[in-house]
């Protein structure tokens, strides 16, 4: 059984929570199981070439095992697949959920009122400390309710396959309809990573005015910004890994710094590299696809476009990313 501390509204801790959140905005300008990879399937014990042929992973609510208090609602029966539901049930319309796992930093998020929230569990296995507050006056909140959360994945790539409240897709996105089309064919997760990455850049802009603009609390709608062709970092970081989830392969929307920029890039898992980090980069005016070939074998490290990544291509020094999030 779980701890449950319950915290009634007259017994308020006040909390200078901070809207960490803003500066993703203000700063743009282990092996799957077969059941779950076509790549892992043999005929006659001899491995078959990669297909996009994936059944796309989607979080499932158990309404019957649900629990909380009069805020809050939790379900988290699915937590072995790396996500749980919440939703909040006050009538408070400003709320955020801290998570912290063992050392980990603190995650927060905004949780809109009375939606089923799908939150990661991306910091893999632990105990998760979660933590929901209301808004009392300006930055100040009032915790109303906490849970400690043990969580053993099944999977510990799981997490990065699933959508969740910031890469949001279902099996009828406009978006997986595109990264089915654009992986058709593909003989690796290499070359489909290439084909989503060529899209992007080629497709959509970057819009400056939205990067100066933007609330803090934005959430990526990825069918609007292809519609639209236009986005931000963590719109192209959340379309992209929308797609390459979508057709199975593992992939990381990771937040943190470029340099001395905050930003939002990729990274993606395959059977044959593992975690191939920032893969796919911003550097402040434009993205790059690093040669993850090149660099696995040489003490320098490159960033290149697809015809670089499959075999011709010079070497590029890689950016400075440091992770910060996770998503």
């Amino acid at each position: 059984m779980n701890t449950v501390l319950h915290h009634n509204k007259k017994q308020l801790h006040i909390f200078p929570l901070l809207l960490l959140l803003a500066l993703i905005f203000s700063g743009c300008s282990k092996e799957i199981p077969p059941s779950q990879r076509e790549t892992e399937v043999k005929v006659d014990g001899n491995p078959q070439p990669w297909s996009n042929d994936f059944t796309i992973l989607m979080p499932v609510l158990n309404e019957d095992k649900t629990y909380g208090n009069e805020y809050v609602s939790l379900d988290t029966s699915n937590s072995g697949d790396g996500y749980f539901y919440i939703k909040y049930t006050g009538d408070n319309q400003k709320v955020k959920l801290q998570i912290y796992s063992d050392t980990s930093i603190t995650y927060t998020y905004n949780i809109q009122p009375g939606v089923d929230t799908v939150i990661p569990l991306s910091q893999g296995d632990g105990t998760y400390s979660l933590t929901a507050y209301e808004n009392i006056q300006d930055n100040e909140y009032a915790m109303v309710y906490a849970e400690e959360l043990p969580v053993t994945l099944n999977n510990e790539l799981s997490p990065f396959l699933y959508p969740n409240q910031y890469v949001k897709f279902t099996e009828e996105s406009d978006t997986t309809a595109l990264a089915k089309q654009l992986t058709d064919g593909c003989s690796n997760e290499l070359e489909a990573v290439g084909k989503v990455y060529d899209y992007m850049v080629k497709n959509i802009t970057y819009d400056y005015d939205k990067a100066e603009n933007v609330q803090p609390g934005y959430l990526p709608d990825v069918d609007e910004i292809l519609a639209k062709k236009t986005g931000i970092c963590f719109d192209y970081s959340a379309v992209m890994a929308a797609m390459l989830r979508s057709v199975g392969i593992p992939t990381r929307m990771e937040i943190g710094y470029s340099g001395d920029a905050y930003h939002a890039w990729v990274s993606v898992y395959t059977k044959d590299q593992g975690w191939i980090n920032d893969i796919i980069q911003f550097d402040g005016s434009q993205w790059s696809l690093m040669d993850p070939t090149f660099d696995a074998n040489s003490a320098d490290s490159s960033k290149s476009d697809f015809s670089k990544l499959i075999g011709s291509g010079g070497k590029g020094k890689k950016a400075s990313y440091t992770t910060m999030y996770n998503y």
